[in-house]
């Protein structure tokens, strides 16, 4: 092969190259094209799920178990309002949206009561979302459910995430002038949280459901 060819030949494998590089990446420009379209309309659900998953997981590492002991059994000590007698969580500002439930928080006073109450006005609420808080206990005779905060029927786009909190024996509510500990609690002021475990330290495992829209 003379040094004609051999440069001829060179050149045509570089161009080979080259086609193969430039269609490769036209190729994986398309695909990043539709990825990118496919998953427009699930990002920002998914980012919020991801944040109400992240609020949960602070909160949890603070006073999420005090929140959900936070019970008091006299709403009328902080609220005129409130019926007489009637036990209730600490600070709870507003009637159940049916009327026949506990009574329940509004967002200013649930940020006043609970970390979790703050992440979520911060992340939600000054964002102009709205969300519900519920704890819910698996029992034998199917999940009993305990609305902390109610703004409503969540619309189609909601999310929803969860934080087991896990409750013992030897808790104690934490609400102001009530350190009963919780089995009496259930027993003489109508805290809501049922036992769920057996025997042993464990009182019940709670799940706390965050959902927002």
């Amino acid at each position: 092969m003379t040094g004609a060819d051999r440069g001829q030949a060179y050149a045509l494998e570089g161009a080979v190259a080259a086609t193969i590089l430039l269609t490769a990446l036209l190729v994986a420009a398309q695909s990043a094209a539709l990825v990118s379209h496919g998953t427009d309309d699930r990002t920002p659900r998914s980012q919020l799920q991801q944040e109400t998953r992240d609020a949960l997981v602070v909160a949890g590492e603070s006073d999420l178990s005090a929140t959900v002991r936070n019970w008091h059994p006299d709403a009328t000590a902080w609220n005129g309002s409130a019926e007489a007698g009637r036990s209730a969580f600490y600070g709870t500002d507003r009637p159940s949206a049916d009327g026949d439930g506990e009574r329940t928080y509004g967002v200013d006073a649930f940020a006043d009561r609970s970390a979790l109450g703050a992440i979520l006005e911060a992340r939600f609420a000054d964002r102009g979302r709205n969300y519900d808080v519920e704890l819910v206990t698996h029992r034998e005779d199917g999940p009993e459910t305990t609305t902390l905060v109610d703004q409503g029927s969540p619309s189609a786009e909601a999310v929803t995430a969860s934080y087991a909190v896990t409750l013992f024996e030897g808790d104690r509510l934490t609400a102001d002038g009530n350190r009963v500990d919780l089995e009496t609690a259930r027993e003489t002021q109508e805290y809501p949280i049922a036992p769920t475990a057996g025997s042993g330290a464990v009182y019940a495992v709670v799940e706390v459901r965050v959902t927002v829209w």
